[in-house]
């Protein structure tokens, strides 16, 4: 036992109180505690029971003569006792309830005498106590086990069932122990160990092993093994047979067993009247206590109220007390004892923090001793609990990379670590050279979770230089970005990188031809553009074989080619390609073709320069560009393209988009800045810019006053310009005369004939203006004349037949003023309005308010005014509707004939 080490960890205390003084009168023979007392059986028949304070609760005298054995049972307030009440009688059985008092003492359940031929003293008690069972075994000294059942049960009558052992040879222990529903009793001799299994029910027995022990040294451990205590060695018994055995020397006089502890009681020599006591923590191997020369003849040892009671043969009691569990590390960590403390501690279920805390000062104290490897061993039992960083400062001012990237990985193995463990785990590989290691860090086949940010160790093999293990890493596990900027950026493989995105879904693909475009179409310009092409039309990606992966194909499966022409900055032709490309397709949006469009030109400019000389032919790329001018297919923005042909100087383009977006002067003006006459008079009287021409006299404003402002000799475009003037009366003459005017080439022959042509006109127009006044002045002298008439004289009424039935009139008939005659019921309802008139009437009344209406519609007035040729014309007409009259509510100038009123007669 010298490898087992011993602490104090009881203190011992004789107990002085006046109530053991009742213990001093007479010889204890038996002794038991639970249910908070302490009971003690002595040669006189007494059952003297005690409380916490040592007062005597309870006091009997039980038997006659001895009480021998007792027990307290712990599922009841029942107490058993085992003695003699007369001399050659059979030992008595006796159950006392303690709850119940009867002449002060105890009530006496039952009564139960031992069956034998001859009395037998008893040497062994134990008692079954699970669910119904509570059933007694006895040992007696010719090797006989009596199972008595049924022994508290009020209602049914005692069974002794007798086993036999070896024949005078007396029983020195027995205990039960339950197993899977049944009861196996364990009883011990002097020199064999039995075993009787399902012994409330067909008991088998069974010899478990040669070696006996003297009385009292067995005992029952928490853990259902069967204790027998040698001189040479503690053995441990199970069902199956012995178990451990610990070399523990030392004549053992009896054990006991108190908590999580073994009792031992021995002493030094055969002959000696003192005592040894040990307590052994068998759980974390070593002696939590050692009282030496200490005892006399110890004669019972029992455990209430969390101590050990230990009596001598001189009736002392000492009272053993464990030292809390505080105390005990303290001392353990004063000797360094750390790997017992953290034994000790988990013993006593101690929370994971406390244990974590005792791991730390281990680890600190193999540290400062230069022990780095035991060190870091208990600094990776406190991951989850304490910070890493108190670890990993340690270990990078020790330089102990070995050490630190052994705490690292433990970290990362627990999933604990964050981006600057992963970091620094990696930076420790690199730094050992240790590919091997790094390999199987990060090549892990297993299907569990990563226990690293994935991020973090590609960022960290790339620093380092291990380029194939980042990309390995970042192709496992999908992280599309670093895959691609690691290949392009350190790795240069712009094929492997198409590739490698021709299999991803749309979203990825396009995502990173967006990020990655620019550098791929540098490095692989015609397989950049064939795959930009696809991703833009129909995407289908690619598996690893290279067929097509519909799995990953998506509901938008088009990019969209605008987004993608950045990336051909300085790569003009490869982007013109792409372009025709997706028009081909049929697929193009507006933006396509305005990009083409300024491809084409911006191409030329570069090859061909800016200007344009006259009678050179049109390039290439010009006739490209107005071909998707003026294709019908194209979807050009018109205004876009006009933009960009005036930046490029593409004059040709300028004038069909002028053309197609009908800006005439701006197509005048093109004519006129390249001195293009005939263009000029056939643009402005062809058929499709008639129309055009007519609505806008300004353009031929702009027109005459080109012509006329020409050195050259424009006579006979002037004269044209004034011939279609006229025709269509476009211009005032006195307009044109001060156009003419103000050009000095211009000379009053070439305008005579036209202003001598207008004067006969107007004369003309004067002459039948002045005829239609005098028609109107009569006209409406006479209708003044029948207005005052109607208002100021009779009318005479003679027609003698109905207007509208042509018979002869008769009464009641009805008369209007515009001398139509009815038959009263000829008109129906309608009596006050003339059937013939008042469709005529109506439509009066209707011009009248539509000129009522119009004379606050200003807008309009100003809006024709506007866009008339002769604004007086437009005023007068304005007039004649009233639209500059004040409204006189009072006057109504269709009374007399609205509904011209009636008489009947």
């Amino acid at each position: 036992m010298f490898q087992w080490k011993t602490f104090q960890f009881f203190e011992k205390e004789l107990v002085q109180v006046e109530g053991l003084s009742i213990l001093e009168k007479s010889l204890i023979t038996c002794s038991t505690s639970g249910r908070g007392k302490i009971t003690f059986g002595d040669e006189n028949g007494f059952i003297n029971m005690f409380d916490r304070d040592f007062n005597t609760s309870i006091s009997f005298q039980g038997y006659e003569r001895m009480a021998t054995h007792c027990q307290q049972l712990k599922s009841s307030n029942l107490l058993i006792t085992i003695g003699d009440d007369e001399e050659a009688i059979a030992p008595t059985i006796k159950v006392w309830n303690l709850d119940k008092m009867v002449d002060h003492r105890p009530q006496l359940m039952k009564v139960v005498k031992i069956e034998s031929p001859q009395p037998i003293p008893i040497t062994a008690l134990n008692v079954i106590e699970s669910g119904e069972h509570t059933e007694i075994a006895v040992g007696t000294a010719d090797g006989d086990v009596i199972i008595v059942k049924g022994i508290i049960q009020r209602d049914r009558a005692p069974q002794q069932v007798r086993y036999s052992t070896e024949k005078h040879n007396p029983i020195t222990g027995i205990a039960f122990k339950e197993q899977n529903g049944r009861f196996v009793l364990f009883a011990s001799t002097n020199d064999k160990v039995f075993a009787f299994f399902d012994v409330l029910g067909k008991a088998r027995k069974e010899i478990l092993d040669d070696v006996g022990c003297k009385m009292g040294c067995s005992v029952m451990s928490d853990a259902q093994e069967f204790i027998l205590g040698k001189k040479e060695a503690v053995y441990f018994y199970g069902t199956e047979g012995r178990g451990a055995c610990l070399a523990f020397e030392g004549d053992k006089k009896f054990l006991a067993w108190f908590r999580s502890y073994l009792i031992v009681i021995g002493q030094e020599t055969n002959n000696s009247k003192f005592n040894t006591v040990k307590v052994y923590d068998l759980k974390n191997r070593f002696i939590a206590g050692s009282f030496e020369h200490k005892f006399q003849n110890i004669t019972h040892v029992v455990s209430e109220w969390g101590s050990i009671f230990i009596l001598t043969n001189e009736n002392k009691l000492f009272q053993l007390d464990e030292k809390d569990t505080q105390t005990k590390l303290e001392t353990l960590f004063k000797k360094n004892l750390y790997s017992v403390a953290i034994n000790l501690a988990r013993s006593q279920g101690y929370d994971m923090a406390s244990i974590v805390d005792i791991y730390r000062r281990y680890g600190d104290y193999l540290y400062s001793k230069g022990d780095y490897d035991g060190a870091i061993g208990q600094y990776i039992l406190t991951i989850g609990n304490l910070e890493p960083s108190y670890v990993i400062r340690k270990f990078l001012d020790a330089q102990r990379i070995h050490n630190l990237t052994s705490y690292l990985q433990s970290l990362h193995e627990k999933g604990l670590a964050n981006a600057d463990h992963t970091t620094l785990l990696f930076n420790c590989y690199t730094k050992l050279k240790d590919e091997k290691k790094l390999d199987e860090f990060i090549k892990n086949d297993s299907d569990a979770e990563l226990n690293f940010e994935i991020e973090t160790a590609i960022k960290a093999c790339r620093q380092a230089g291990y380029y194939k293990h980042a990309i390995y890493l970042a192709k496992r596990h999908e992280q599309h970005e670093w895959y691609l900027k690691i290949l392009l950026e350190d790795g240069k493989g712009y094929d492997e990188a198409l590739s490698y995105i021709s299999t991803l879904d749309f979203y990825e693909a396009e995502n990173n031809m967006k990020k990655y475009g620019k550098t791929l179409i540098h490095a692989r310009p015609e397989q950049t553009t064939q795959f930009l092409v696809s991703l833009c039309t129909n995407w289908v990606p690619r598996n690893e074989k290279g067929g097509e992966d519909h799995t990953k194909s998506s509901a938008k499966n088009q990019g969209n080619p605008e987004e993608y022409i950045y990336i051909y900055i300085g790569m003009t032709k490869w982007a013109i390609v792409f372009l025709e490309n997706i028009i081909a397709k049929g697929i193009a949006a507006n933006g396509v073709y305005t990009s083409l469009l300024d491809m084409y030109l911006s191409e030329d400019n570069e090859k061909n320069g800016r200007q344009e000389e006259k009678g050179k032919p049109m390039s290439e790329l010009k006739k490209k560009a107005l071909d998707l001018i003026t294709s019908p297919q194209s979807k050009l923005d018109k205004e876009e393209a006009l933009i960009i042909c005036k930046s490029h100087n593409f004059g040709q383009g300028l004038l069909d988009l002028y053309k197609k977006l009908d800006l005439s002067h701006e197509v005048v003006q093109y004519y006129m800045d390249h001195d293009e006459y005939k263009p000029i008079i056939d643009y402005c009287i062809s058929d499709e810019s008639k129309v055009r021409g007519q609505n806008n006299p300004n353009l031929w404003i702009q027109v005459l006053s080109y012509f006329a402002g020409k050195e050259t000799d424009c006579k006979k475009e002037i004269g044209q310009c004034l011939q279609y003037i006229e025709r269509h009366n476009l211009l005032p003459p006195l307009l044109v005369v001060e156009i003419l005017s103000k050009k000095s080439a211009a000379t009053l022959d070439m305008v005579r004939d036209y202003i001598v042509r207008k004067l006969l006109q107007e004369n003309k127009a004067i002459t039948e203006d002045e005829r239609n006044i005098r028609e109107f002045q009569e006209e409406t002298k006479k209708m003044r004349a029948e207005i005052e008439e109607i208002k100021t004289s009779a009318k005479i009424f003679q027609s003698n037949k109905c207007t509208y039935c042509t018979s002869i009139l008769d009464l009641p008939a009805v008369h209007f003023l515009c001398m139509h005659s009815y038959h009263l019921r000829c008109l129906g309802d309608n009596e006050s309005e003339c059937p013939v008139c008042a469709p005529d009437n109506r439509k009066i009344l209707e011009m009248k308010k539509s000129l009522e209406a119009n004379a606050v519609q200003h807008d309009q007035f100003f809006k024709q005014l506007e866009g008339s040729t002769d604004g007086f014309t437009t005023v007068a007409e304005f007039f004649g509707r009233s639209i500059f009259a004040k409204p006189n509510p009072g006057l109504n100038l269709f009374t007399s004939v609205d509904r011209p009123p009636a008489n009947r007669y």
